[in-house]
């Protein structure tokens, strides 16, 4: 689906189910106890066929959790939809998961990767939060930022990788996808690990709306 097609989509759902979105006393609440929650922040990157800016995608992600390690080690995750990334995984079926480093750049980083296309329009009413994923974040980093990595299994697909501030790469299949209301729950199989580094800095964490680094310990 294009671009534009998926952003009218998008809007003409909203607009159809707008009381749908308003948040309730609970739904506040439950935002209120999750941001009191340290969760590790990590940026996926999603495989194209196509080396052009407007055909990669990723986002950043903090719901990224091990799921199984045997007989094949498993990881999930969800996203908000509509979501640019969620289209492309569906098409091109492979990612890398990047465990960011704590540092400024690794936070530039996934500031980018978590910013998202809102409409004016709609941001008088709404707070624009359900188009939070529908990022093109490579159209804001240099190409002098990211490479692209060759899948020995499919040479005809090529994953982005981040160069800057990235401890360990995970490069990753999908295997299912659930939706869930406006999210989608995916499980996605880890093909190989690429280490950039055997420091073992507990990676960048994110909490009460903002990256931060593990403490000390009790």
């Amino acid at each position: 689906m294009q671009i534009r097609s998926l952003r009218q989509f998008s809007i003409s759902i909203l607009r159809s189910n707008h009381h749908e979105f308003k948040h309730s006393q609970i739904s506040d609440s439950f935002r209120l106890t999750m941001s009191k929650i340290a969760s590790q922040a990590m940026i996926l990157t999603s495989s194209t066929t196509k080396e052009e800016i407007s055909q990669l995608h990723g986002m950043t992600l903090s719901s990224c959790v091990s799921l199984s390690v045997y007989p094949k080690p498993y990881i999930s995750f969800n996203l908000h939809l509509p979501s640019y990334t969620s289209t492309s995984l569906k098409q091109s079926k492979y990612c890398a998961i990047h465990l960011m480093s704590p540092t400024t750049k690794a936070t530039e980083m996934a500031k980018i990767f978590a910013r998202g296309n809102k409409s004016p329009k709609l941001e008088e009413n709404e707070d624009g939060e359900i188009f939070h994923e529908m990022t093109t974040p490579f159209n804001e980093i240099s190409n002098m930022d990211y490479e692209f990595f060759k899948l020995p299994e499919n040479r005809e697909v090529e994953i982005p990788i981040l160069k800057n501030g990235v401890e360990t790469i995970m490069i990753c299949k999908t295997d299912k996808c659930f939706p869930v209301h406006d999210h989608e729950i995916w499980v996605i199989e880890v093909l190989k690990i690429l280490n950039f580094s055997n420091d073992k800095t507990g990676g960048l964490l994110y909490y009460n709306r903002g990256f931060h680094k593990i403490g000390k310990i009790i």
